[in-house]
């Protein structure tokens, strides 16, 4: 059986209304590090946070705060590092937003950050296993990249 295009479009359309998509939009957290803690605590039977386990920082230059986790800081049943893998430590980053609360905007795994102030804006510099930038060697892969609203613009790898 073949339809004409106008049909087979109603048609589409009709499914389309539906089944809506589901939404990919990252739900708002009330607070980033309490959200992250109760993960912590389905993983962990006692858990201890060191001082960078959560920064507290506007890194996408919008003048609201945003958080970043580093769950490499918490120590999991009497072990630091526990809850890090062989490519570093899971990271976290969350965007606040206007309405109140947080967004989380990615994630990855890394031995670690630095934030520089680069033409008025803060860029992150990552540190990441050598895979990332598509290298088998020993060295770091220093991932540059900044935040503009939701989501992670990469400036350059090397």
């Amino acid at each position: 059986m073949m339809f004409s295009r106008p049909v087979l479009r109603k048609l589409l359309l009709a499914v389309a209304l539906l089944f809506p998509a589901v939404s990919d939009a990252a739900p708002i957290l009330d607070d980033a590090v309490a959200h992250e803690k109760a993960a912590v605590a389905r993983q962990c039977k006692a858990a201890t946070y060191g001082g960078d386990f959560a920064r507290v920082i506007d890194f996408n230059n919008d003048g609201l705060d945003d958080v970043i986790t580093n769950l490499g800081a918490v120590n999991c049943d009497g072990v630091d590092g526990k809850l890090c893998g062989e490519v570093g430590c899971p990271h976290n980053f969350y965007v606040g937003v206007a309405e109140g609360g947080f967004v989380l905007i990615g994630s990855a795994d890394l031995y670690g950050y630095e934030l520089k102030k680069r033409y008025g804006n803060l860029v992150f510099e990552m540190r990441a296993n050598a895979v990332t930038c598509k290298r088998d060697d020993g060295e770091y892969c220093i991932i540059t990249t900044r935040v503009r609203g939701l989501r992670f613009d990469t400036i350059s790898k090397r």
